[in-house]
C-alpha cells in the first residue's frame, strides 16, 4: 500500500473467493507448502470449491491430492487438507492469519486505511466480519508491522 493511501473501499469480496491458493505448514518437514486447484480437462466442476487440489511443498517436494469430500470454510487453517497456515502471526495478543499473499495484501490495504467505506456489495463481505482489534486503528501500526513480517517470511523458501 502506498503511504498517500488515505481511503479503502470494501468491493464486498467473499471468504471465498481468497480460496483458490493456501499457503500452508508441510505436514512432514514444516517447510512452506501450496494448497490450490488443479484442472482435469475431463471433468467439469460446476463448484470451484469442491475442484480438484493438489498440496506441494516448497522445500521437500512432499506432494498430495485432494480429491473431493469435506471442505472447512474459515478459519486459520487450508480447506481441503485442513493444515496450519504458512501465513499466521501473534499480533496484539491474537492471531493474525492470510490464507495467501492476495489475502494479506487485502488485509493491509484495509488496516493501513485510515478511512474505510462499504459498498452496498460491502455489507457481507470478508472484511465486515473481522475482529475489532484487527479494525481498530490504535492497533494499525503493530498489525501493519506483523504483516510486513508475513510478507517477508512469504517470500523464503520459493
Amino acid at each position: 500500500m502506498s503511504e498517500n493511501s488515505e481511503r479503502f473501499t470494501d468491493t464486498g469480496e467473499l471468504i471465498y473467493e481468497l480460496g483458490d491458493e493456501f499457503l500452508v505448514v508441510c505436514p512432514k518437514c514444516s517447510g512452506k507448502a501450496k494448497v490450490f486447484s488443479i484442472e482435469i480437462a475431463s471433468e467439469k466442476i460446476n463448484n470451484k470449491l469442491f475442484a480438484p487440489r493438489r498440496l506441494v511443498c516448497v522445500v521437500c517436494a512432499y506432494r498430495k491430492d485432494w480429491n473431493g469430500g469435506q471442505i472447512a470454510l474459515g478459519g486459520a487453517f487450508d480447506w481441503y487438507f485442513r493444515l496450519p497456515l504458512w501465513l499466521e502471526i501473534s499480533c496484539c495478543d491474537e492471531t493474525l492469519w492470510a490464507y495467501n499473499l492476495k489475502h494479506l495484501e487485502i488485509l493491509e490495504n484495509y488496516v493501513a486505511a485510515k478511512l474505510r467505506e462499504r459498498t452496498k456489495k460491502g455489507r457481507n463481505s470478508f472484511l465486515s466480519k473481522l475482529p475489532n482489534w484487527i479494525k481498530l486503528a490504535k492497533n494499525r501500526r503493530e498489525i501493519l508491522k506483523a504483516i510486513g513480517k508475513l510478507k517477508e517470511k512469504s517470500y523464503g523458501n520459493d
